[in-house]
């Protein structure tokens, strides 16, 4: 996201999900994304990561204050949205999952934590509705957010990947302002949403 919105040139790497051995070579666990620095240094942590390549590549913009309204309705938001998601991308056509052997190591792992992924797809329905309840308590709170424009907080980085996360979901009803907020954030940022692969 951060090098989207400052329009900076990256190579991307995808580990496949069960490649344990080179996260932990880098930075010492099993964590992505990790930065590759210009100087062979190793960046392992998202928000480490977007503060250090706005300090030091051109002009800041990540300037805007964090928002507390949004920051609370995301921890309470996204367990819901996980349990919708997270069973999506395991059936995705993801480059982290070309090997069956990732794809078997991330269903383990995540369903270890979120129960069952039959169960969770079968609890769609109920999930969809409080989501959807949730998703128009965060209208309002966007309202600001709209207008901004060339400048953005870490509330924005941690909340557009959570409804991108929503977005490989049929079903949700985005209320306008957020569908506005999270369409404008895909083209800022240069980090498509999923609308189009939806199930």
């Amino acid at each position: 996201m951060i090098m989207g919105l400052k329009n900076i040139p990256i190579d991307t790497v995808f580990l496949q999900n069960d490649d344990e051995m080179t996260p932990v070579r880098m930075i010492g666990q099993k964590m992505l994304p990790i930065l590759e620095t210009a100087e062979s240094k190793f960046i392992g942590e998202s928000l480490d990561i977007v503060t250090y390549i706005d300090e030091k590549h051109g002009i800041p913009v990540m300037i805007l204050p964090d928002e507390p309204n949004i920051e609370s309705w995301m921890e309470h938001a996204d367990i819901s949205i996980y349990k919708l998601s997270i069973p999506r991308w395991a059936y995705s056509s993801y480059s982290e999952f070309e090997r069956g052997s990732a794809r078997w190591y991330f269903i383990e792992k995540k369903e270890a934590i979120f129960g069952s992924f039959s169960s969770l797809l079968k609890n769609t329905p109920e999930l969809l509705k409080e989501i959807n309840t949730r998703l128009i308590e965060l209208e309002p709170l966007l309202e600001n957010n709209i207008s901004h424009k060339d400048q953005w907080s870490m509330t924005d980085i941690k909340l557009y990947p959570l409804l991108r996360s929503l977005s490989i979901v049929k079903g949700v009803v985005w209320p306008d302002g957020v569908d506005v907020w999270r369409k404008r954030m895909a083209l800022d940022c240069k980090v498509s949403l999923e609308d189009n692969v939806a199930f």
